[in-house]
């Protein structure tokens, strides 16, 4: 079985994959542990997330949504496995997955 290439992809299902698939542990005050398989090498990843008033919630590539309703937020996530995935710049980790899960705060 060849290994996947890189790419810097989403699409909707890495998302929906993403929110039946990991947990969210509290690691700490305002810290927490996204845990799960990346939606399309299926590696097992760890995400941290800070809640914060430093942090930005930037969309990428001029994607355009509304804002989450109170209690909730959008976390951007990309994939950060170490596996080999061939054409992967030296520079980026992962094998170039990303997408916005919308996580609970109630």
């Amino acid at each position: 079985m060849s290994a996947l290439p890189y790419a810097e992809v989403t699409e909707d299902s890495y998302a929906e994959r993403a929110a039946a698939d990991f947990t969210l542990t509290e690691v700490g005050p305002g810290t927490a542990e996204l845990k799960g398989p990346c939606p399309r090498c299926g590696t097992v990843i760890h995400v941290p997330v800070v809640a914060g008033t430093y942090k930005s919630f930037r969309l990428t590539r001029g994607a355009r949504r509304s804002a989450p309703p109170p209690g909730e937020r959008l976390e951007p996530v990309i994939c950060t496995c170490a596996d080999d995935h061939p054409g992967r710049p030296a520079d980026k980790v992962g094998c170039g997955a990303f997408w916005l899960l919308r996580i609970s705060t109630s």
